[in-house]
């Protein structure tokens, strides 16, 4: 009686065992790697570090003006190498804020640019830099890392005073060469704004001329522009405009979007503002491709890189370790290739000769350039075109 006993204890203990032997293989092999790879590790999701760029002139003074709300953090501005740096916040929902529109939580940032170029219409800096709260945008350029510390560590303040106003953002996609037609109607339109900018055009600069038919631009509201810029216009522009917006009873959405297409006009007179993106980047932050069909493939492997960063999890690598492992070794692989195309293009944009010579062979990039990727570039990074289109 005594060894069917045991031969029934031990079978228990075998059957309670393997859990706990599961588990101790799921930890070891799983779910341990997993937590150092999307938790302890910094490998996969760190960013290159750009050098400011050579051209920040002691002689330039700069206003920093940052649209923002009382909970938004800015912290990220007080890294920036930019030498006389005068950092003026406006806050839209803080009636208290030493600056502020002249009405809380309208107009988004177009009313709070206005308004600072009213009140600080007599006592401007060289250059007025104007920008969101946050520090990595998501509309930001992949080249400059979406991150604004990037983009206004590289400005090239000598090159912005010779040009007058230049937008922080460089890529054409969803801006150029023809982006806004402005005789579509609610009834045909392409983009949810198309049907009031020449409503806004008309009220803003009163008929002088009427609204062009074609308006196009890189977005979303952040830009440098200069003193003499700003004051090509009266100052009863910006209170014309500030009164516009207070007055609009449009949805906050469309004053906002309409004015990021209205910029280029109200400083430069230009409807249409579509510098080749392989000149602005070369121009105004010293990041020089050899030409735009390598930039183009520079940003399609960044694209590929950043969605399959993305697509990596802590659970997944945990049900799919294999799946995952592929996909971080294409990250890798990317980044380097990345790293190695960037400190080219850095080091051709320091030497003036050569930022000359390329500035001066410098095309517009055609949209089927981006697609373009050749063939055997789609044999060394196996599944690029997948993972840049997102899937």
């Amino acid at each position: 009686m005594i060894v069917p006993f045991r031969s029934s204890n031990s079978l228990r203990s075998l059957v309670l065992l393997l859990p706990v032997l599961s588990i101790v293989y799921i930890l070891t092999l799983r779910v341990i790697p997993a937590f150092h790879h999307n938790v302890l590790s910094t490998a996969i999701h760190r960013k290159a570090v750009y050098p400011p760029t050579t051209y920040l002139d002691p002689n330039i003074s700069v206003n920093l003006v940052i649209a923002s709300q009382a909970k938004d953090d800015i912290s990220w501005t007080k890294k920036l190498p930019i030498p006389n740096l005068n950092i003026i916040r406006y806050v839209s929902d803080d009636p208290n804020a030493r600056y502020r529109p002249p009405i809380l939580n309208k107009g988004r940032e177009a009313l709070m640019y206005h308004t600072y170029m009213y009140d600080f219409y007599d006592d401007l800096p060289d250059i007025t830099i104007f920008t969101h709260s946050e520090e990595h945008p998501w509309h930001m350029d992949g080249v400059l890392q979406q991150s604004m510390s990037t983009a206004l560590s590289r400005l090239n303040l000598t090159a912005v005073m010779e040009r007058g106003y230049f937008n922080l953002k460089t890529g054409w996609k969803d801006a150029c060469p023809a982006w806004i037609n402005t005789t579509k109607t609610p009834d045909d339109w392409n983009e949810r704004e198309e049907p009031f900018v020449a409503w806004a055009w008309s009220d803003n600069f009163r008929d002088d001329p009427p609204a062009p038919e074609i308006v196009a631009g890189p977005c979303c509201s952040q830009f440098a522009v200069t003193r003499d810029k700003i004051r090509s216009r009266d100052r009863s522009q910006y209170e014309w405009s500030q009164e516009w917006l207070k007055m609009s009873d449009w949805h906050d959405y469309f004053t906002g979007r309409v004015w990021e297409h209205m910029w280029p006009w109200l400083f430069l007179r230009e409807a249409v503002d579509c510098v080749p993106e392989q000149e602005s980047l070369c121009r105004f932050y010293g990041i020089c491709f050899q030409d735009g069909e390598t930039l183009a493939k520079w940003e399609l492997m960044w694209e590929g890189r950043k969605n399959a960063t993305e697509s990596m999890s802590f659970v997944k690598e945990v049900w799919s370790p294999m799946v995952v492992k592929e996909q971080r070794l294409l990250v890798e692989e990317l980044g380097r290739y990345l790293d190695l195309e960037m400190d080219d293009a850095i080091r051709r944009g320091s030497d003036e000769k050569v930022r000359t010579s390329l500035l001066t062979g410098a095309t517009t990039i055609a949209d089927d350039t981006v697609s373009g990727i050749g063939s055997d570039d789609a044999g060394m990074y196996p599944h690029i075109h997948n993972h840049a289109a997102g899937h």
